[in-house]
């Protein structure tokens, strides 16, 4: 999946959210970086049970914006 923008990643978000109805991301832990890169990790789930996707996203910083985010699954659903 690729979005571009805000309205791009709002996009990506409206779509994994529309295809996993009642389930919220939730941010694991506490987002860490260094220099020119962030990285953070979160769960998909519904509320009040263990999440059933979890990941974690690598950022790149340039100019004080965020320009480009690389994800991982790190946990998915059997098939």
């Amino acid at each position: 999946m690729q979005g571009d923008g805000h309205e791009g990643i709002g996009g990506l978000i409206a779509g994994v959210q529309g295809q996993f109805r009642g389930f919220r991301f939730a941010l694991k832990g506490t987002p860490d970086g260094f220099a020119d890169t962030i990285r953070f990790s979160w769960a998909l789930g519904p509320e009040g049970v263990e999440s059933v996707i979890e990941g974690t996203d690598v950022g790149l910083i340039e100019n004080g914006r965020l320009k480009q985010v690389t994800g991982f699954l790190d946990k998915v659903p059997a098939q």
